[in-house]
């Protein structure tokens, strides 16, 4: 049953490949963060079942604010939530149909790569997770 279970939250973290992608956005005060945050990054995430791409655009103004999109037939993402930021790391969560994912990233040391991981929970417990790795464009 726990593999049904992960394989459906697979499923909507958005890792079959199709030409539909959700971007959802939001902000955060600003923090203690590395400056080459900024960007749009892209690249391929991997899960504990198949795979797809992934879109990050930071950018700061007055405040930080993030948009993350996700190919794949997943429903629309919820709102990004409690984005943070700890130097070169980030992270934020977001509700994916009935599961809440949270994302966390690095930064590389030469400013070209955010590696980071994801995991996905239902009701308080793990269902599937996965690891992502973006370059900046």
């Amino acid at each position: 049953m726990r593999t049904i279970i992960a394989a459906a939250a697979i499923a909507l973290l958005g890792v079959a490949a199709a030409p539909a992608a959700h971007a959802q956005a939001a902000s955060a005060a600003p923090a203690a963060a590395n400056a080459k945050l900024a960007g749009n990054w892209e690249g391929n995430y991997t899960t504990d079942g198949p795979t797809g791409t992934m879109t990050v655009n930071l950018t700061k103004a007055a405040e930080w604010k993030l948009v993350n999109a996700m190919t794949g037939e997943v429903p629309p993402g919820g709102e990004v939530r409690d984005l943070a930021f700890d130097g070169d790391k980030v992270s934020w969560k977001q509700t994916i149909g009935e599961f809440d994912v949270t994302f966390k990233a690095q930064l590389s040391a030469d400013g070209a790569q955010l590696t980071g991981t994801i995991e996905a929970t239902q009701g308080g417990s793990y269902v599937g997770g996965g690891s992502f790795t973006l370059a900046r464009k």
